[in-house]
């Protein structure tokens, strides 16, 4: 066995799993996980943390300090809750536990008190929630994160009670500013709804669009805010990125709808501002812009075409490049209030080099 190290010890768990992933097939079940599992280790390693095994649909960690473990759960929770915006009960919730003790490797495997009082605290553990060991509360840079007693509780194995500690968390709006922000929504896709279409076909045409969606947002460097059925908002922080997203999602679209019989088309409308987000809340008169701009301009599509539309901000900010001489202004039959005044631009469907 090698010898006691102190540790910082964190543990993950997705709430309510059982009888979500139950429903999922195994490639999708994995194909989660994996998505997870990355997730958690991204965050993590910001603050030199690294995932050390895994424990069925959760993880353990560890970190060089309390503190940092801290912040990479505060973190970890926030970006898990902007990803999902609107998703209501079917979202992803975790909860963490951060223990701080001695821990050792031993056939593989790691032992130590921190990870069975770890165990015990992350059955007291609500979604969404971060708790703390006394311990690790002790080690914490209490300047930098509040935490609060949540009380002491009986826990297996331990003679007396066991305090427990939470992070307090103070929600407050988060300004992201200069970001590129686009609505993407079917167009056809009312139409074919009124038609009464069956389960399967809604089911094929929706899973396509959110692969489609989410992948090459993911390549791209951009971010799904959230969903509603087919419309999609996603952020990117250049503008480039956010158009080059734009055109592959189309044409992705494009090569995959003749074999699939999908009778819809996209449209796409992207305006540069700030959005704001306030726990799973996001708002803005930017966010608003580019809404109305992607449900006014998607009347000026053609049957069977796809559209990329833009406002004279995303255009500002292609000045000097090949996609500003591809952006032609267009005008609406009749802009909204969210609209007047700004200038509106499609991409033409020119095949870049």
């Amino acid at each position: 066995m090698n010898p006691l190290r102190t540790t910082v010890v964190m543990k993950t768990d997705i709430s309510g799993s059982t009888s979500r992933f139950r429903e999922l097939l195994a490639a999708d079940l994995q194909a989660l996980l994996g998505q997870h599992r990355d997730f958690l280790a991204r965050h993590a390693a910001e603050h030199d943390g690294r995932i050390i095994k895994a424990a069925g649909d959760g993880f353990w960690l560890e970190f060089p300090s309390v503190t940092g473990a801290a912040k990479a759960a505060i973190e970890m929770q926030e970006a898990l809750r902007l990803a999902q915006l609107n998703r209501g009960d079917d979202r992803l919730a975790i909860r963490i536990v951060i223990t701080l003790g001695d821990t050792a490797c031993q056939d593989g495997d790691f032992i130590g008190e921190a990870f069975a009082l770890a165990t015990r605290v992350e059955a007291v553990t609500p979604p969404d929630e971060i708790y703390l060991t006394a311990a690790a509360r002790l080690a914490l840079t209490s300047a930098e994160i509040q935490i609060a007693l949540v009380k002491s509780f009986a826990l297996k194995g331990y003679a007396e009670p066991t305090p427990v500690y939470r992070i307090e968390q103070r929600h407050r709006t988060r300004i992201i500013a200069d970001t590129y922000i686009l609505f993407s929504d079917l167009c056809g896709f009312g139409r074919m709804m009124d038609a009464g279409p069956t389960s399967s076909a809604v089911e094929r045409i929706l899973d396509a669009l959110d692969e489609l969606t989410r992948g090459t947002a993911q390549e791209l460097g951009g971010t799904v805010r959230f969903n509603l059925g087919d419309s999609y908002c996603t952020t990117f922080t250049e503008a480039a990125q956010a158009i080059a997203w734009a055109e592959r999602l189309t044409r992705s679209w494009d090569a995959i709808r003749p074999q699939q019989q999908f009778d819809c088309t996209i449209s796409v409308g992207i305006h540069r501002g700030t959005l704001y987000t306030f726990r799973s809340f996001l708002y803005g008169r930017d966010v608003w812009i580019a809404s109305r701009l992607q449900s006014e301009s998607a009347k000026l599509i053609a049957s069977g075409e796809n559209g990329i539309f833009v406002t004279s901000a995303v255009r500002e900010a292609l000045f000097a490049t090949p996609l500003h001489n591809r952006l032609q202004p267009v005008v609406l039959p009749s802009p909204p209030a969210a609209l007047a005044g700004i200038e509106i631009y499609r991409l033409r469907n020119d095949v870049l080099d």
